[in-house]
């Protein structure tokens, strides 16, 4: 199997995983403050990725890139991931996909412009495509009164998660995706911990309160952070930052099926007519015959 195929399918796990992100997420915040929701995932998944990495002898990095790896942990763990919560929670789960969705214009764009990787105006149509399938599933949401400073955090989160993407890619060159992961998130939960802390002291139930919640803990932690995170990132080591973003369009069809399959939700005409064209821009960008000029994997 192509090293390219193996990225394809480890960026479409990654997405596939997170786009079962929101029925956890949302279940645990509605007792617990979002930061303490934060901290949990952050925190567990350092833990594990630190025994794991520590025993492959794979956490050696280089002084030049403290301040890099430092970056990349507290934009694309704390503030990107944080932003997201408190986005979704302000201004629902139908725009924080849809905002979420964004990302792969933004990785592109990032991509052509840091990385000077040739963005073909194919890869541009199916991109653009697979988003406007992304604002028929999602529709246009009822205006709340939180609903602009929800887009805005939202925005924020989408902007730093590009970021994030674009930073460890770079850095891939020089160390493996467990690496990468493991000290990114590592930054991320300690970063974290004194606003979750404060959120912890101030809140009624900061804690899960039965064996489902402590279930949703450890989905959200070791498969949605630890898991996709590594599967994110080492995908990308092998597929261009145009060509691997799109995948992340998966996340929010992921979440309408699995509404269906285990909410009980119908599936409406737009939401039929939205998946297919997901399904055919990120085809049309996955299935580029024009290679890539991306980044060549390291060894």
């Amino acid at each position: 199997m192509k090293a390219s195929t193996q990225g394809f399918i480890a960026l479409a796990l990654a997405s596939a995983i997170w786009g079962g992100m929101y029925v956890a997420s949302d279940a645990l915040m509605r007792t617990m403050p979002p930061l303490v929701v934060l901290e949990f995932r952050e925190g567990v998944s350092a833990i594990i990725l630190l025994f794991i990495a520590a025993r492959s002898r794979q956490l050696h990095v280089a002084r030049r890139d403290y301040l890099p790896m430092f970056g990349v942990g507290v934009i694309g763990f704390s503030v990107s991931i944080g932003f997201q919560f408190y986005g979704t929670h302000a201004a629902g789960a139908a725009l924080g996909s849809l905002v979420t969705a964004s990302s792969p214009i933004l990785i592109a764009l990032l991509g052509a412009f840091i990385l000077k990787e040739h963005v073909p105006l194919r890869r541009w149509l199916a991109i653009a495509l697979a988003f406007v399938g992304v604002i028929v599933i999602v529709g246009t949401p009822a205006p709340g009164k939180d609903t602009t400073l929800g887009v805005s955090l939202l925005l924020v989160a989408a902007v730093c998660w590009s970021l994030y993407t674009i930073g460890s890619t770079s850095l891939l060159n020089r160390y493996s995706a467990l690496t990468v992961v493991t000290i990114a998130c590592t930054v991320g939960a300690i970063t974290s911990l004194p606003f979750a802390s404060f959120a912890y002291l101030h809140a009624r139930h900061p804690l899960p309160m039965n064996l489902a919640q402590w279930g949703e803990v450890l989905y959200i932690s070791v498969i949605g952070m630890a898991l996709a995170f590594f599967l994110w990132v080492w995908g990308f080591k092998h597929v261009s930052a145009s060509r691997g973003g799109v995948l992340l369009l998966f996340q929010p069809l992921v979440g309408i099926i699995l509404g269906v399959v285990l909410l009980g939700e119908t599936i409406t005409i737009g939401t039929l007519a939205g998946a297919i064209l997901v399904c055919v821009g990120v085809t049309l960008a996955v299935l580029e015959r024009k290679p890539p000029l991306a980044l060549e994997p390291t060894p």
